[in-house]
C-alpha cells in the first residue's frame, strides 16, 4: 500500500520535483565524470605526477558532497513544507511516524536513485570530452569515445549515498518533531520584519563600497609582493570584498524599493503596487539569503576564471616555452666547438634527429639581440615551419609576443631603415613573423629579435651561444636532470671562450626540455584547471538550486495573492509577465554585482599578466567561456523555476 501511495504522490506532485531532480542529476553527472577522469587508465599513464590530479578531484568530492548535503537538506525540507497539510491529514486518519517517514522516503529513495543513474549516465558521456580536452592539453592523439569506470561509478555512489542520507536523516528528524497542528496553520502565520531608516541603508552602502574598493587595493598590493606579505594582503582582500558584497545587497535592494515606492505616480501605475509588495516581501525575507548567493556566485565565477584562463595560458605559453625537445642556453661568448660535447653526450642517452649550435649576436646600438637568416631558418625547418627569405640589404623582427606587435609596428612606421656594422638594412616586405619560437631565451631574451642576412651576421659580436636539439620521439623527462649534471661536472664539459673575449662577471645557464616542461609544469596547471572548473560549476548549480526553492517556498501566500488578480479581472498573460518578473528579481539581483566584478577581473587580468600570455585576447575568451558556462546553468534554473511557480500558482484547481 505505502509503495503504491508513493508512487501516485510522485505521479501528482511530479512538478514540485523537477528542480530537486536536475540538481541531483546535474551533481551526478559532474560528480561522476570529473571522477571517470581522474580514474582514467588513459590520464594517468600521461606523466608520473599527474596523480596530483586524481587527489585534487577526489579533495574537491568530498567537498562537493559535504556542501550538497546541505543543499538537499534544504530541497528536503521544501519537499516536507509543500506536503504538511498532507501528512497531518495521513496522521489524523491514524497513520503513524515511521509509516510517513517510510512513505516520504520511498519517494524521494526512487527519485534519487533514478537521478543518479540518470546523471550517471550523462556524466559517461561527460567524461569522454573531459578525456580528450586533457589529451589536446598534452599535445596526445585522441578521439572520443565513451567508457565506462567502476571504480567513478562506486565512488560517486558512496559519495552520493553521504550526502543523501544526511539529507533523508534530517527530513526524519523534522517529520518526527513537527506537530500536527503546525503542519495545518504554519502558512498563516505572519512574518515580522524589522525596518530601518533610509538615511541607516545609505551609510551601510557607502562603507560596502568602500571595503570593495579596499578589498580591490588590497588585491592589488598583494599581486605585487613576493614575501609573505602576499598572505596577509590577500586574506585582508577577500574579508572587506566579502563584508562588501554581503552588506551591498542586504542594503541596496531595500533603499531602491523604498525610493520606488516613494514615486506614487510609479507606485500606483497599473498593477505596480502588487508587483512592488511581492518584491518588497522578497526582499525583506530572503536579503541575507541573496548576499551569501552573490557571493558564493563571485567566488564560482573567480575560480572557474583563474582556473580555465590559467591552463589555457600555460597551454598557450608551452608553444613558445618548449618549442623544441632539447635546448642549452648560455649567455657566454663561448665557441661552437665547446657545445659539441654537450651533442655526444645526449647521443648516448636517445637519437639525436637533428642539431644546431648558433649565436645571439649583439647589436650596440639596438636593445635587441640579432640572428642569422641561415640559423633562423634552420629552426623553422626543426619547428615544421617553412623557411623564409631575405635580400642582402633587408631585415625583419621575429616576435611571439602578441603585446609587443603592435609597438614594434609602430616603430617600423617611424623609421623603417637601421645601420648594423656599417650595413644600412631596410624593412622586408614581410616585416614581422609571429611563429612560437621561445624568445626569452632560445630566440632572443626581450620577447622578439632581429632577423639579418648571413654577411651581416658574421660582421657582429656572438655575445651568447645556443644548442637546439630535435631528439626522437621527443626524448624524455629525466633528460633535463642529466644535461644540467653533465653542465656542472669539470671533468666532463670544458667550455673555450672566442679569442678576444672573456666572460661576463655573471653566467646565465638554462637547460630546456620539453618532455620535462610538459610533464612537471602543465600537470599542475591542469589539475588547477579542472578542480577549479569541477568546483566552481557545483557551486553554481547549488547556489540556483537555493534560489529556486526559496523563491518557491512561498508557493501557498503567492497563490492566495495571484488568485486575487484572477478575481480581479488581471488577465493570465499579465499573471504569468509578473511572475517572471517576480522570480528574475530573486535570481538576477545576486547575478548582478559577481558579473561586474567578472568584468573588472577580466581587465585586471589582461592588464597585471597580459604581456606574460603569448595568446592575444586569452582572458576575454575564457572570460566568456566563463560567463556562458554560468549564464546557461542559471538560465536554466531560472526557466524551471518559472514553469513550476507559474504551474503551481495559476493551475485552476487550487482556485476551486
Amino acid at each position: 500500500m505505502y509503495i503504491k501511495l508513493a508512487i501516485q504522490n510522485m505521479k501528482k506532485s511530479i512538478r514540485n520535483y523537477v528542480i530537486y531532480f536536475v540538481t541531483i542529476t546535474l551533481t551526478a553527472a559532474m560528480m561522476y565524470s570529473f571522477l571517470a577522469l581522474g580514474f582514467s587508465k588513459e590520464v594517468l599513464t600521461m606523466s608520473e605526477n599527474i596523480s596530483m590530479l586524481t587527489s585534487g578531484i577526489l579533495g574537491m568530492s568530498v567537498l562537493v558532497a559535504l556542501i550538497a548535503s546541505f543543499v538537499i537538506s534544504y530541497a528536503i525540507r521544501f519537499m516536507l513544507e509543500e506536503r504538511k497539510k498532507e501528512f497531518a491529514t495521513y496522521e489524523l486518519l491514524g497513520m503513524e511516524t515511521s509509516n510517513i517517514q517510510k512513505l516520504f522516503f520511498i519517494e524521494n529513495g526512487v527519485i534519487g536513485m533514478a537521478a543518479f543513474f540518470i546523471g550517471t549516465f550523462l556524466g559517461v558521456g561527460l567524461s569522454g570530452v573531459l578525456v580528450q580536452i586533457i589529451n589536446h592539453i598534452f599535445e596526445m592523439s585522441h578521439a572520443y569515445r565513451i567508457s565506462f569506470s567502476i571504480k567513478a561509478f562506486a565512488t560517486a555512489f558512496i559519495f552520493f549515498m553521504f550526502m543523501y542520507g544526511i539529507g533523508i536523516l534530517r527530513a526524519a528528524k523534522v517529520i518526527r518533531r513537527r506537530k500536527i497542528v503546525d503542519m495545518l496553520y504554519d502558512h498563516q502565520k505572519n512574518e515580522n520584519g524589522k525596518k530601518h531608516s533610509l538615511r541607516f541603508h545609505i551609510t551601510l552602502i557607502i562603507l560596502s563600497i568602500l571595503c570593495i574598493f579596499t578589498g580591490g587595493c588590497f588585491l592589488a598590493k598583494g599581486l605585487s609582493v613576493q614575501t609573505n606579505v602576499f598572505y596577509f594582503w590577500m586574506t585582508g582582500a577577500v574579508i572587506l570584498t566579502a563584508t562588501g558584497i554581503y552588506e551591498m545587497y542586504r542594503n541596496l535592494p531595500i533603499l531602491l524599493l523604498r525610493l520606488l515606492n516613494k514615486s506614487k505616480r510609479r507606485k500606483y501605475k497599473d498593477i505596480n503596487l502588487f508587483y512592488f509588495g511581492q518584491i518588497g516581501r522578497k526582499v525583506d525575507s530572503a536579503g541575507k539569503l541573496m548576499a551569501i548567493i552573490a557571493i558564493l556566485l563571485t567566488v564560482s565565477l573567480s575560480t572557474m576564471f583563474a582556473g580555465l584562463s590559467m591552463g589555457a595560458g600555460y597551454k598557450a605559453n608551452m608553444e613558445a616555452y618548449y618549442p623544441y625537445d632539447a635546448g642549452v642556453a648560455l649567455d657566454a661568448p663561448l665557441t661552437k666547438k665547446s657545445m659539441e660535447p654537450m651533442i655526444e653526450f645526449t647521443r648516448q642517452q636517445c637519437k639525436v634527429e637533428d642539431e644546431l649550435i648558433y649565436y645571439l649576436y649583439g647589436t650596440d646600438t639596438y636593445p635587441v639581440e640579432a640572428l642569422a637568416l641561415s640559423d633562423y631558418n634552420h629552426l623553422r625547418c626543426m619547428l615544421g615551419l617553412k623557411p623564409v627569405s631575405l635580400s642582402a640589404n633587408e631585415f625583419f623582427i621575429h616576435c611571439d609576443t602578441w603585446n609587443y606587435v603592435e609597438k614594434i609596428q609602430k616603430a617600423l612606421e617611424q623609421k623603417s631603415k637601421i645601420t648594423l656594422a656599417g650595413n644600412v638594412l631596410e624593412i622586408a616586405e614581410t616585416a614581422i613573423h609571429t611563429e612560437p619560437m621561445e624568445q626569452y631565451q632560445m630566440a632572443g631574451t626581450r620577447g622578439y629579435a632581429l632577423v639579418v642576412p648571413d654577411q651581416v651576421a658574421n660582421q657582429l659580436s656572438g655575445e651568447k651561444i645556443r644548442l637546439v636539439m630535435k631528439l626522437e620521439n621527443g626524448g624524455y623527462p629525466e633528460l633535463k636532470h642529466e644535461l644540467k649534471k653533465f653542465l656542472h661536472d669539470p671533468n666532463a664539459w670544458t667550455p673555450e671562450l672566442q679569442d678576444g673575449k672573456s666572460l661576463p662577471e655573471r653566467v646565465t645557464m638554462g637547460v630546456t626540455v620539453k618532455a620535462w616542461g610538459v610533464e612537471n609544469s602543465l600537470t599542475g596547471f591542469a589539475a588547477i584547471s579542472f578542480c577549479g572548473l569541477y568546483l566552481s560549476i557545483i557551486f553554481i548549480i547549488l547556489s540556483s538550486t537555493i534560489l529556486a526553492f526559496e523563491q518557491l517556498s512561498k508557493i501557498d501566500y503567492n497563490r492566495r495573492n495571484y488568485q486575487i488578480l484572477d478575481k480581479m479581472g488581471v488577465a493570465q498573460k499579465t499573471r504569468r509577465c509578473l511572475i517572471k518578473k517576480e522570480v528574475g528579481i530573486l535570481f538576477f539581483i545576486p547575478a548582478i554585482l559577481p558579473m561586474i566584478m567578472m568584468i573588472f577581473l577580466i581587465a585586471g587580468a589582461n592588464q597585471v599578466f597580459g604581456e606574460a600570455i603569448l595568446q592575444e585576447n586569452l582572458f576575454l575568451t575564457y572570460g566568456i567561456v566563463t560567463l556562458a558556462v554560468f549564464g546557461g546553468i542559471y538560465l536554466l534554473y531560472y526557466w524551471a523555476t518559472t514553469s513550476v511557480f507559474q504551474y503551481a500558482v495559476l493551475k485552476k484547481e487550487f482556485y476551486k
